[in-house]
C-alpha cells in the first residue's frame, strides 16, 4: 500500500506548482475557519449582544461574513485545484496503460478477458481519482485543520482541552478497524465489477450466437448471479459505511454532552462553551473525513493495485534486432520450427519450408493443422518454441519489429474493421494515403465499383468490427488496406468459404492482382482458389506431409488429392 501511495504521489508532484498552491490554499483556509468559534466567543463574552452595542455588532457580523465569503472562495479553489491534478495524473495513467497494452504480445489477450481489461482502463483507472480528490491534499488539509483547532482550544481553554483530546485515540481505533474491513469489501467490489463487465462484453459480442441458439434465458440466469454476488458485494461496503458514520455522530454527541454538563458545574463562560461546541465538531469532522477519505483512497488505491500492476507487466513483444534493410526480396525459409501455445502442446512440430522471392505459396490442410499459426509467426505475432524462421536469410527475430510489420501485409480469416469510414478504415489516419491514392489502388484490383455504390463511397460508416456491410465486402476492404501499404511480403488467410459467389470472384481477382511480383503465403479453404500456385504445402497435426504443385500432388494421389476429392463432392 505504501509503495502505491508513494508512486501516486510522485506522478502528482509533475504539477508541483499547482500542488504547492494548493497546500498554501489549504494552509489558510485552516487558519480562516478555525478562528470563527474564537470570534463567536468575543462576540458573546465582551457582551456585544447584551450590551446593544450596534456599530460594534455590525463590525463583527461584517467581519464574520468577510471570513465566511473568503473560506468559500478558497474551499472552491482547493476542491479545483485537487481535482485539476487528480485529473492530469488520470489521463496520464490512461494513456500510459493503453501504450502499454497496444504493445502486448498477442497471447496476453488470448489469456485475458476483454471484459476484464475494460475494466482496467476505464473503471479501475478512473477509482484512482480518489487518490486525489481526497487524498494527498485533503488529507494534508484536514490535518492542518486538526492541529490549527488543537491550537485555538488550548488559547480558550487548556483544561478542557486535555479532556477533549482523548477523543483522538477513540477516533484512530475505530477509524483502523472500518479500514480494514472496507479494504476487503472494496477488492471484493472491483473483483465482481470486473466479471460482469468481462460477461457482459463476450455476450453482447456473441449475441448471434445466444439467440440463434436460444440460450437467452440461460445466459440471463448468469448475469443474475454474477449481478447478485455485484450486489452483495457493494452493499457490505456501504453496510461498513452506514456502521461507522453513526458510531462517529454517537461519540461526537457524548463529547459535546459532556461539554456542556462540564460547563454547567463550572466557571466556564457562556462564549467558551459555545466556542468549544464549535471545536468538538470541527475536531470531530476532519477526523471523521479523514477516516471517510481513507476509504474512499482505499478504494482508489485497490483501482490502482490493479493498473499499475498492469502497466508494471512486460508482455511486449522483444524488439531486439536492429536491422533494418531498405529493400526486401521476400525470401522465407522456416527452419525446423516448434510451436506451442500454452508450452504444453505442440501446434507446429519440426516445420521446415522456403519460399523463394515472388514465388506464391499456398498451404492447406485440415481444421486445427496449423495453418494460421504459420502466418501468425512471420510478423512475430508469436515467437517460435525453438528453430528459426527468416527472411532474406536473416532470422526475423533480428530485423527491427516495426521495420519488419512495415513489410509485410496480413489478411485475416476475420476482417476486421473499426467502426468508421470506409475511408479511415483503409487509411489509419496516415497523411500519405490519400483518397486519390486509395481510389486509384481499389481500381487496380477491381473493387472500386462495390465501393462506390455504397452510400457516401469511402465515407460510409461501417458498424462496429464491419457489422454493416458483408463478410464478403469486409474481406476485399480488407485486401485493400493491405494492399495500399505496398508490402514485399503479402500473407493471406483466404476465407471464401463462406462468401457468395460475386465476392468470391472478386477475392480471386483481388488476391491475383496484389499477389502479382510480390512473395505471398496463401491460406487456401477452397483448393480450386491455389491451382495456380508455385508451390503447395500439405499440413497435418503441426507437420508438413506433402508439398508440390498442384498438378503433381494430384499425380501422387495422397493427402492432397484426398482433400481435392472431398471438396468436389461437396
Amino acid at each position: 500500500m505504501g509503495k502505491i501511495i508513494r508512486r501516486l504521489f510522485f506522478m502528482g508532484m509533475k504539477y508541483r506548482a499547482w500542488m504547492v498552491c494548493a497546500l498554501l490554499i489549504a494552509v489558510l483556509l485552516s487558519a480562516i475557519s478555525t478562528y470563527r468559534p474564537y470570534l463567536s466567543m468575543q462576540i458573546v463574552d465582551q457582551d456585544i449582544i447584551q450590551k446593544k452595542n450596534k456599530s460594534q455588532m455590525m463590525v463583527h457580523i461584517l467581519f464574520f461574513l468577510g471570513l465566511v465569503g473568503l473560506e468559500t472562495v478558497l474551499n472552491f479553489f482547493l476542491v479545483y485545484l485537487s481535482n485539476f491534478i487528480s485529473q492530469n495524473v488520470i489521463r496520464e495513467i490512461r494513456e500510459r496503460l493503453f501504450k502499454k497494452l497496444i504493445y502486448f504480445r498477442t497471447s496476453f489477450f488470448d489469456k485475458t478477458p476483454i471484459g476484464q481489461l475494460v475494466t482496467r482502463c476505464i473503471g479501475d483507472v478512473e477509482t484512482i481519482s480518489t487518490v486525489y480528490t481526497d487524498g494527498f491534499l485533503m488529507v494534508f488539509g484536514d490535518i492542518l485543520r486538526i492541529v490549527f483547532v488543537l491550537f485555538m482550544m488550548f488559547r480558550v481553554n487548556t483544561h478542557l482541552s486535555y479532556i477533549s483530546l482523548g477523543i483522538l485515540p477513540l477516533m484512530l481505533l475505530i477509524t483502523r478497524i472500518f479500514q480494514k474491513k472496507l479494504k476487503k469489501a472494496f477488492g471484493e467490489e472491483r473483483t465482481w465489477v470486473s466479471h460482469q463487465n468481462s460477461f457482459v462484453q463476450e455476450r453482447l459480442a456473441g449475441m448471434p450466437i445466444i439467440q440463434v441458439f436460444n440460450r437467452q434465458k440461460a445466459e440471463y440466469e448468469k448475469f443474475e448471479k454474477i449481478n447478485f454476488k455485484l450486489k452483495k458485494a457493494l452493499l457490505k461496503t456501504v453496510f461498513i459505511f452506514s456502521l461507522f458514520f453513526p458510531t462517529v455522530e454517537l461519540i461526537s454527541s457524548f463529547f459535546i454532552g459532556f461539554i456542556l454538563f462540564y460547563g454547567t458545574f463550572s466557571t466556564l463562560t457562556v462564549g467558551v462553551v459555545i466556542a468549544f461546541i464549535q471545536y468538538i465538531n470541527m475536531f470531530i469532522r476532519p477526523l471523521r473525513q479523514i477516516a471517510d477519505r481513507f476509504n474512499n483512497i482505499q478504494r482508489g488505491i485497490v483501482g490502482a493495485e490493479r493498473v499499475l500492476g498492469l502497466i508494471d507487466q512486460d508482455k511486449k513483444v522483444a524488439n531486439t534486432g536492429d536491422i533494418k534493410k531498405e529493400h526486401l526480396e521476400g525470401i522465407i525459409e522456416f527452419k525446423n520450427v516448434h510451436f506451442s501455445y500454452d508450452g504444453k502442446q505442440e501446434v507446429l512440430r519440426g516445420i521446415s519450408f522456403k519460399v523463394e522471392k515472388g514465388q506464391k505459396v499456398a498451404i492447406v490442410g485440415a481444421t486445427g493443422a496449423g495453418k494460421s499459426t504459420i502466418i501468425n509467426l512471420i510478423p512475430r505475432l508469436y515467437d517460435v518454441t525453438s528453430g528459426s524462421i527468416e527472411i532474406d536469410h536473416i532470422d526475423v527475430q533480428s530485423y527491427e519489429l516495426y521495420h519488419l510489420r512495415k513489410n509485410i501485409g496480413v489478411v485475416l480469416q476475420d476482417a476486421f474493421l473499426f467502426h468508421g469510414s470506409i475511408y479511415e478504415n483503409l487509411s489509419f489516419r496516415e497523411d500519405t494515403i490519400t483518397l486519390e491514392k486509395m481510389k486509384k489502388a481499389a481500381e487496380e484490383i477491381g473493387i472500386d465499383h462495390f465501393i462506390e455504390k455504397l452510400p457516401g463511397g469511402y465515407r460510409y460508416v461501417v458498424g462496429e468490427r464491419g457489422a454493416s456491410i458483408s463478410h464478403g465486402q469486409r474481406q476485399l476492404i480488407s485486401f485493400l488496406r493491405a494492399y495500399l501499404i505496398d508490402p514485399k511480403i503479402l500473407i493471406l488467410d483466404e476465407a471464401t468459404s463462406s462468401i457468395d459467389y460475386e465476392s468470391e470472384r472478386l477475392i480471386r481477382k483481388a488476391t491475383e492482382r496484389i499477389t502479382r511480383n510480390r512473395t505471398a503465403i496463401i491460406i487456401a479453404h477452397r483448393l480450386s482458389t491455389i491451382e495456380k500456385a508455385d508451390k503447395i504445402i500439405v499440413i497435418e497435426k503441426g507437420q508438413i506431409v506433402e508439398e508440390g504443385t498442384h498438378k503433381g500432388l494430384l499425380e501422387r494421389d495422397g493427402h492432397y488429392a484426398s482433400l481435392y476429392e472431398a471438396q468436389l463432392k461437396s
